[in-house]
């Protein structure tokens, strides 16, 4: 369970400024962490310097403009408020009425959102926040089962899915969508093996799996479509 659920749901739990600033770093979105206040935030946080770790994240959100989940904006005024920064806490509870004024909508926790006009946005969203939801994922499809046999192997979810290119003991991953009487491969995203650890395709490994989904294709007689 996330940590901001428990903040809204157990109000007798206790969690530290201190662990609620380390949390929101660990789910922060790449975009951001090359960032200085992101990297000022860090330091402080490794020398124990908690109201200094807080205003940095304030200031990066200010700085960048960008819309930080209604998540962050209540950590932080937790936050805030156990170190009697009024103030601060007050600011940071403005922020979440802001979101809901200007995108009429939530950014949820691990995101955020860059607002173009009225209806164009950009997301950016936590490298770890995708890592739990292809772990779920992989859990819900028993990919685990499908490392000893080598071969491709389908998993759909509705409209999208799921290839499974498994080759001793290692898995690679392609998503696809169900376009008209055909599958849309997103093969230019595939880079790496997934399982059991992260290791990058080499360019010959890259296409026999390319080869290998080819005559799977043709035996199941799946109408397939590369986007690359």
């Amino acid at each position: 369970m996330k940590l901001f659920k428990l903040l809204k749901r157990q109000s007798k739990t206790y969690f530290s400024p201190e662990q609620t600033i380390r949390h929101l770093v660990d789910y922060m979105p790449e975009f951001y962490r090359t960032q200085r206040q992101f990297i000022d935030c860090v330091e402080f946080l490794k020398n124990r310097e908690w109201e200094l770790a807080l205003d940095s994240l304030i200031e990066l959100a200010d700085e960048t403009e960008h819309y930080f989940s209604e998540d962050f904006w209540l950590g932080l005024a937790d936050s805030a408020e156990k170190m009697n920064l009024t103030d601060k806490a007050n600011y940071c509870r403005e922020q979440i009425k802001r979101n809901i004024e200007d995108l009429k909508s939530k950014t949820p926790f691990g995101w955020t959102t860059i607002k173009f006009d009225g209806t164009h946005f950009q997301h950016h969203i936590s490298e770890k926040l995708k890592e739990e939801w292809a772990t779920e994922r992989r859990e819900k499809d028993k990919v685990q089962e499908l490392l000893t046999k080598d071969g491709v192997h389908l998993k759909s979810h509705g409209r999208s899915g799921f290839l499974y290119i498994t080759n001793n003991g290692k898995v690679a991953e392609v998503e696809f969508e169900l376009g008209t009487n055909v599958l849309i491969l997103y093969f230019k995203n595939l880079t790496d093996w997934s399982l059991p650890t992260k290791q990058t395709l080499t360019v010959d490994e890259k296409q026999k799996i390319k080869s290998d989904i080819n005559n799977w294709a043709t035996n199941t007689k799946n109408a397939i479509e590369f986007d690359d």
